[in-house]
């Protein structure tokens, strides 16, 4: 059986959902929201869930914990078609959850706990097998999470992975521990992409100006940035010059793992040899149609879903 074309390394995790909240009650009242559902989550754990429904063979490499919610996980990724050969059950550990609290408005705020199962990952939870003749692309979804992973795992992972001739790709999220874009010097030059929102980037690198941004990195030895840029859309700062595309207006219903539907959006448009600036707006349509349901993508449903999307702009 053929291995995976993509894999997706990083964040993965249950999340809570509560639709509707708009207020919160008082200690000893009960309050009222729309709905409660468990959904996946995590970056990786996104990027690999819309790949998937884009028509891509997909791998996801993570922890979760031999509880109910890892469970969870697993079932949802087999029934995908996601595999979970890279997917670490850790004995033992509790699966990150988190608490997703929706407004009606789409925008939303998290709880989760101070310790997280993806937060223990480290490198020898990885399957360096994995990384195979055949990958066309390896994304490091959740840099910033997992200290032992970032240090000590992940150059080796990008290595490999060139050396097989993938494309490489990173997303952040906020720095949760504590160090900085001088601490991972050994992974930058082993980048074709890094793809952090505008916010995540100003705040590692110290400016806000995105070609200074972009600047930065290019130093530190990645090929090509990507910022994110929410309702404003992206801009890509590339050997080739510099792109742009605007964000689609759409009915938002809620906005979680927006920025991950656009990286794995991006990401399979340059594995399937689209030009940058149509990858860009292909990113942004799978970002725009994952916002129209509650749940990280849950508005994202196939390729011909995007194809006609498109089509129809």
């Amino acid at each position: 059986m053929p291995g995976p074309e993509i894999l997706c390394a990083g964040m993965v995790v249950v999340d809570v959902l509560v639709r509707g909240v708009n207020g919160l009650p008082r200690m000893g009242e009960t309050g009222f929201v729309h709905s409660i559902t468990l959904a996946t989550g995590g970056d990786a754990m996104n990027e690999a869930m819309a790949l998937a429904r884009l028509g891509n063979r997909v791998g996801l490499i993570g922890m979760v914990g031999d509880d109910t919610q890892g469970q969870f996980i697993r079932d949802q990724c087999l029934r995908a078609g996601v595999g979970v050969d890279g997917l670490f059950v850790k004995p033992g550990q509790a699966t990150a959850t988190g608490v997703v609290m929706i407004e009606d408005g789409g925008e939303h705020c998290f709880l989760t706990p101070h310790v997280r199962s993806h937060a223990e990952l480290g490198p020898e939870h990885i399957d360096m097998s994995l990384i195979r003749p055949g990958l066309r692309a390896l994304s490091i979804a959740s840099l910033f999470t997992a200290e032992r992973f970032d240090r000590l795992a992940v150059a080796e992972l990008l290595k490999r992975a060139k050396s097989v001739g993938a494309l490489t790709f990173a997303d952040f999220v906020m720095d949760q521990q504590g160090y900085g874009l001088d601490d991972l010097a050994g992974i930058w030059p082993h980048l074709d992409w890094v793809l952090p929102s505008e916010l995540e980037a100003q705040v590692l690198t110290g400016t806000r100006d995105p070609a200074a941004v972009a600047a930065d990195f290019r130093r530190r030895g990645v090929r090509n940035v990507v910022l994110k840029r929410g309702a404003a859309g992206a801009v890509a700062f590339t050997e080739a010059g510099i792109f742009e595309t605007p964000a689609f207006r759409v009915e938002v219903a809620d906005t979680t793992g927006a920025g991950d539907n656009f990286v794995a959006g991006f990401i399979h448009g340059l594995v399937h040899a689209m030009p940058v600036p149509d990858a860009l707006r292909f990113g942004a349509a799978v970002a725009a149609l994952s916002v129209q349901a509650v749940g990280a993508g849950a508005g994202l449903k196939d390729l011909a879903q995007v194809e006609a999307f498109l089509a129809g702009r």
